[in-house]
């Protein structure tokens, strides 16, 4: 996943902002001239809208929220000049200085947001406050925004908290060292171990020597003086077996007691992303027009920190699914004899070293017999087979990568619309999902992940002349064949394990290395449902490793979840299990080039005038595997489509000279591009945008407030292998 805080978007972010500020603060001083010009107006707006998208796309919450309340002033302004008082120009420019100290902070690399919440309601009252507001008996000024300004940018720029702030790499390396440490301790023993077996072995030789029945080859016994010396040998070997036994002891009580301190200075409570939820629960009653009692239990389970970093989005994914696809409105619950407000339950519990998450409804639940409709449609498998699926298995289809019940893709999904994604997140963290539903009763959805992600236990494999680590909670067994085993199948190579036909895959042609010729291991994995039998050269065995991120160009490699450094020094990639899969499943093989490198799945044009959003995009599509091209608007992508064409289109709304509507219906209307897939990515999130954009031709709808990297690629991934589909709008 690209990082959002990355040093060069926050850069480029910090040049479009300021220029953006400084166009508005010279607009808005127009403006106070001449209220009544509407022109300037609408450029005010479009620059406030633009510097808000920007800020979404790197979820920077509290500069968009300030850019809508501005936005939305502009918006009553432009239909009524008279709430243009001074007051107001007071409150906007005292709301242009925050966010100019703010995109300061953001360049500098401060993560913590403003507190901006009293500036937005400042705001919001000079829209909805009547035009003589301004000034109360006696003349005093009663709005004056301004003077909130100076107490907004102190609070970003205040004293900080009696605290040491320690560098999140210098953590991560502490934790990595203490990780480092529990191995060591463990190689340690080993060692006594083997000091002890030598004691034993050196016993042995003693006694055998001291026998009298026996003489060597020269007839001669050993003398006494030897035995002696032999003896006082063994002597010194059992006391170094004793100090060393005791340093053990005392060096893995440290250890224990030290990766203990180090994990409690990596886990944070999981409070910290439940604490959003109330708020967006909220939000989203209120566009689904339903009633929902939200009840959080758990929230101080505290949980490594770069877990929940990878769970947040999947969670809040989770929970637009709930709202969206779960929960009934009012009027449907009370024809069915339920209570007119939903209940809607979140917890988080510690399990040994694991920890559980539920997202529980009690709404409509999941139909298996939609689930087995859709999956017939996609092909799947056929009507008849799908009868005698368990309703595990059937539960199990909507993790598939593509597969959806509902005809639309938007922000807010249904269960199955990137579920793929939820489960992928949780593979690559060592957990799993699993859904659990009663149609009519509701749903519930159970994560399962590890405590920690500094230690990891994996099955060591050799292939084409590598070693690779295959993490032990994906491998079902170990299995040697013959070539009398091996069966010929129409989609390749498969074999009988434990009574069911797995297709095999040599692992190195996977990853685009040699295979070798004498290769008859099998591994057998099993990921999100799928199984697959990967041929390697040697099983070397199992142990735990630390886990280390990959950085750079290695962190873009599909296929690879993260590294590790053996004791011996030697560098082991982990694979990304579910990755493989997707990759054998959907036939593409990586080209044997001496080594893994970045597919090239498709060409993507990005319609985006925001140099930050077009940016962030192709990173994001680029480091996929992605051919990227990006053009400032409607019309230069038109020109550009006129000469070579492309896979699919990511277009914004608000561009100059051509907008994104515009610009779809121009590319539907043409013959040669009617057929590309086109994804409107905007920050207008309402119904009304939404349908412009599918009767415009839109493939798909994502609002920036909402957007999340792996549900983009996904449906990326999903249009560019169905190009010819073009996707419904939601129906009310």
């Amino acid at each position: 996943m690209i990082p959002l805080d990355a040093p060069d978007l926050r850069a480029k972010f910090a040049l479009e902002a300021r220029e953006r500020l400084k166009q508005l603060t010279s607009a808005f001083l127009r403006i106070e001239q001449t209220p009544e010009d509407g022109e300037t107006i609408a450029e005010a707006l479009r620059q406030v809208h633009s510097l808000k998208g920007s800020a979404l796309m790197l979820q920077l919450k509290d500069i968009a929220q300030v850019a809508h309340s501005l936005e939305d002033l502009f918006v009553a302004a432009q239909v009524d000049a008279a709430i243009l008082r001074p007051s107001t120009f007071d409150a906007v420019l005292g709301a242009l200085d925050v966010l100019t100290l703010r995109v300061e902070q953001v360049e500098r690399g401060a993560s913590v947001p403003a507190a901006v919440e009293p500036l937005c309601e400042a705001l919001a009252s000079l829209v909805a406050a009547p035009a003589g507001a301004d000034r109360v008996p006696g003349g005093t000024n009663r709005m004056a925004a301004r003077p909130q300004a100076p107490a907004a940018a102190a609070a970003l720029s205040g004293a900080p908290a009696p605290s040491l702030r320690v560098p999140t790499e210098k953590l991560d390396a502490l934790t990595g060292l203490a990780a480092e440490l529990v191995l060591h301790e463990v190689k340690v023993s080993d060692r006594l171990g083997d000091l002890r077996r030598l004691e034993t072995a050196l016993r042995q030789v003693k006694a055998a020597m001291s026998d009298t029945r026996l003489d060597d080859e020269d007839g001669r016994r050993p003398s006494a003086g030897q035995l002696d010396t032999f003896a006082a040998l063994l002597r010194g070997l059992r006391q170094l077996v004793n100090r060393y036994d005791d340093d053990h002891v005392r060096l893995k009580l440290m250890t224990g007691e030290v990766r203990q301190h180090v994990m409690a200075l990596t886990l944070v409570p999981i409070s910290t992303v439940f604490e959003a939820f109330p708020r967006a629960v909220r939000d989203l009653a209120r566009a689904f027009k339903t009633e929902v009692n939200l009840s959080i239990t758990g929230g101080d389970t505290e949980i490594d920190k770069k877990i929940i970093d990878q769970i947040a989005d999947p969670l809040i994914h989770l929970l637009r699914n709930a709202m969206d696809h779960g929960i009934e409105p009012p009027r449907e619950r009370i024809a069915v004899g339920k209570p007119p407000v939903a209940q809607l339950r979140i917890s988080a519990e510690h399990r040994g070293n694991r920890i559980v998450i539920t997202i529980e409804d009690d709404g409509r639940g999941i139909d298996p017999a939609k689930i087995r409709a859709s999956a017939a449609r996609l092909g799947i498998a056929g009507t008849e087979e799908l009868e005698y699926w368990s309703e595990q298995e059937v539960m199990d289809l909507i993790f598939r990568p593509g597969f959806s019940t509902r005809a639309s893709v938007t922000d807010v999904s249904g269960r199955g619309v990137g579920m793929d994604v939820v489960r992928r997140v949780l593979t690559r963290l060592d957990g799993t999902v699993h859904v659990q539903s009663q149609p009519g009763r509701g749903t519930a959805i159970v994560l399962d992940l590890p405590l920690s992600l500094a230690l990891l236990r994996v099955v060591l494999v050799r292939a084409g002349g590598e070693l690779f680590a295959i993490p032990t909670s994906a491998v079902r067994r170990i299995v040697h064949l013959h070539d009398a085993d091996v069966v010929q199948s129409p989609d390749g190579k498969a074999a009988d394990v434990a009574g069911v036909r797995i297709p095999l895959v040599p692992l190195a042609s996977l990853l685009g290395l040699q295979p070798s010729a004498s290769a008859s291991l099998v591994v057998v994995v099993t990921v999100a449902g799928m199984s697959l039998g990967l041929v390697v050269r040697a099983v070397e065995e199992e142990q735990e490793i630390v886990f280390h991120e990959l950085r750079g160009v290695m962190a873009h490699q599909p296929f690879f979840s993260g590294a590790s450094i053996l004791a011996n020094g030697e560098i082991v990639p982990i694979l990304d299990m579910q990755a493989l899969l997707q990759i054998e499943t959907h036939g593409m093989r990586i080209p044997a080039s001496g080594g893994p490198q970045i597919l090239r799945s498709g060409r993507v044009l990005v319609v985006e005038d925001s140099p930050v959003a077009g940016e962030l995009l192709r990173t994001i599509l680029a480091g996929s595997g992605y051919e990227v091209e990006v053009a400032g608007d409607g019309l230069e992508a038109l020109d550009g489509l006129g000469r070579t064409l492309c896979d699919l289109v990511i277009a914004d709304v608000d561009m100059p000279h051509l907008n994104g509507f515009e610009f779809t219906a121009r590319l539907r209307a043409d013959v040669r591009s009617q057929h590309i897939p086109v994804i409107i990515v905007t920050s207008h999130d309402s119904v009304e945008d939404r349908q412009r954009g599918f009767d415009a031709g839109a493939s798909a709808f994502i609002v920036k407030r909402e957007f999340d990297q792996e549900q983009f690629l996904a449906t990326v991934r999903r249009l560019i292998a169905r190009p010819a589909e073009t996707d419904s709008p939601p129906k009310d």
